[in-house]
């Protein structure tokens, strides 16, 4: 079954620009490229403090006193930032299948029905999700145990036995948990049917994979001149306009933080909804959005 890949990614980038409340899912998905690079170092030469901690006394014993606190406490922050990370995830996932099925499909997309959506499917989500990680965790474990059995052989046969495996389970579990949004299915029915699409579409699904990773690259490069053309002079600005390092920093991170948060969001709005439309499309070999009609509505013309 041939697929229009070429009219997958333009209304993929139709879908991102149009309907810009999908930028909030997007953010969340991890497959956003947005990120801001100030030069926080240049910054603090550029202010050219003496930090010569020789100069206070007792510095030394309050470091040792204090230190292993204030890691647990970065520690825990850390942990609880990637946590509340996750549990967005789960949510902006769902809620981006839903609305992309709604937007190609003929429905009526809106931001609160497709959020309120990925609710109902958190747990579902949340499972199929650890039985991925799970599945990758055991493939990583396989891979090397079967390195360390075939030591001379290990780059010719575990780097490509990797490539293959975790190509049938990027997509196993990619296309489950599409089809468990778009069918309201159990778990075990959408890993079923991710693994029967893959095994019919090979082809596609592996042009597909190539899309995304070439994608991708562009996506990083283009996003990374952008970056670099904004952020440059917002560098020199910021240092320029500061007196102390704690205000170019803060100055830098909230200056770049809305630039950031846009591109990563339609980054992640555009690869999600190119791959939420490859799944309609294997399963719908007839495109998702039907052409108008051309037949003539008016009346007969007499003979």
């Amino acid at each position: 079954m041939g697929i229009d890949f070429g009219n997958l990614i333009s209304r993929s980038f139709q879908i991102a620009w149009q309907h810009k409340s999908l930028w909030v899912f997007g953010l969340f998905l991890g497959g956003g490229g947005g990120s801001y690079n100030f030069d926080t170092d240049k910054l603090i030469k550029q202010n050219r403090y003496d930090m010569d901690l020789d100069r206070f006394d007792g510095m030394e014993q309050f470091f040792n006193d204090f230190a292993v606190p204030v890691l647990g406490v970065v520690l825990l922050a850390i942990l609880g930032f990637a946590l509340l990370m996750f549990i967005c995830s789960l949510i902006a996932k769902p809620a981006m299948i839903d609305g992309v099925n709604n937007i190609t499909r003929g429905g009526n997309y809106r931001f609160s029905v497709s959020f309120s959506r990925a609710l109902d499917f958190f747990w579902r989500f949340l499972g199929i999700t650890v039985l991925a990680i799970a599945a990758v965790m055991m493939m990583i474990l396989g891979l090397v145990l079967f390195a360390v059995v075939l030591t001379p052989f290990t780059l010719l046969i575990t780097i490509p036995l990797f490539i293959v495996v975790g190509f049938f389970l990027w997509h196993i579990f990619g296309l489950g948990q599409v089809a468990m949004v778009a069918r309201d299915i159990s778990i075990g029915d959408a890993l079923q049917e991710g693994y029967t699409l893959l095994s019919r579409n090979l082809g596609n699904c592996l042009i597909m994979s190539l899309i995304l990773i070439g994608l991708g690259i562009a996506f990083f490069i283009v996003i990374g001149i952008i970056t670099l053309m904004l952020f440059a002079p917002l560098n020199l600005m910021v240092g320029s306009m500061t007196g102390g390092t704690l205000a170019a920093i803060l100055l830098a991170f909230f200056i770049g933080l809305p630039i950031s948060l846009v591109l990563g969001g339609y980054s992640g709005t555009f690869f999600e909804s190119l791959y939420i439309q490859f799944y309609f499309r294997l399963v719908e070999p007839a495109p998702a959005y039907a052409a108008p009609d051309t037949t003539p509505t008016g009346p007969t013309p007499e003979a």
